[in-house]
C-alpha cells in the first residue's frame, strides 16, 4: 500500500532535525522559511544566488510563537504600522537573530489534517494551520534548485 502524503510528509521532514534555521521571508503571502548550509545556486534567471540546503514554503494560515508570546502570523502580512509592514519588520528583527545565533530543528510535526508544526532549540516555534475543507496546497517542502521531488501538502504521491 503507497504511502500517504502525510507520511511522507512526516517522514520526509524529519530530515530538518538538527539542522540550523537560517532564512525567514516572504514573496507577496507565501512564507518561506530556509534550513540546512547555504549554497551557491544559479537561479532561472541566470543569477548567482545563496539558498539554503531545506525550505519550507507555507502558502495558508501561520504563525511564530516564542513559549506563549505570538512574534508574528500571516495576518501581519497586511498590516501597516506607521508606514512599514508589520511581518516585514518583525521578519528583519528575526533575521537578523538567525544569523546571530545558531538555532536548530529539534522536532516537526504533522498531524493528520496537514498542520505543520516545526520546533526550535530556542524555544521558538513555527504553526502552519490548515484552514479549509478543500484539498488544496497548504505548504510544501523541499531542496531548492536540485532534482528532488517536492512534498506538497495536500497532493498525493503520485499526482501530478
Amino acid at each position: 500500500m503507497p504511502e500517504s502524503v502525510i507520511e511522507v510528509a512526516r517522514r520526509s521532514l524529519h530530515e530538518l532535525v538538527g539542522e540550523r534555521w537560517r532564512a525567514f521571508g516572504r514573496a507577496a503571502d507565501l512564507l518561506w522559511l530556509g534550513f540546512g548550509a547555504s549554497r551557491d545556486v544559479i537561479d532561472h534567471s541566470g543569477e548567482s544566488r545563496q539558498v539554503s540546503d531545506y525550505a519550507v514554503h507555507v502558502q495558508c494560515p501561520w504563525r511564530v510563537l516564542d513559549g506563549d508570546q505570538l512574534v508574528t502570523g500571516s495576518s501581519d502580512i497586511y498590516s501597516d504600522v506607521q508606514g512599514v509592514n508589520r511581518f516585514d519588520a518583525r521578519a528583519a528583527r528575526l533575521t537578523a537573530y538567525l544569523a546571530d545565533k545558531p538555532v536548530v530543528v529539534t522536532s516537526t510535526q504533522v498531524t493528520a489534517w496537514g498542520d505543520l508544526t516545526i520546533s526550535f532549540s530556542d524555544g521558538l516555534r513555527i504553526e502552519a494551520l490548515r484552514t479549509g475543507s478543500v484539498r488544496h496546497e497548504e505548504w510544501r517542502f523541499f531542496r531548492p534548485y536540485l532534482e528532488h521531488d517536492h512534498v506538497v501538502v495536500f497532493e498525493e504521491p503520485g499526482e501530478s
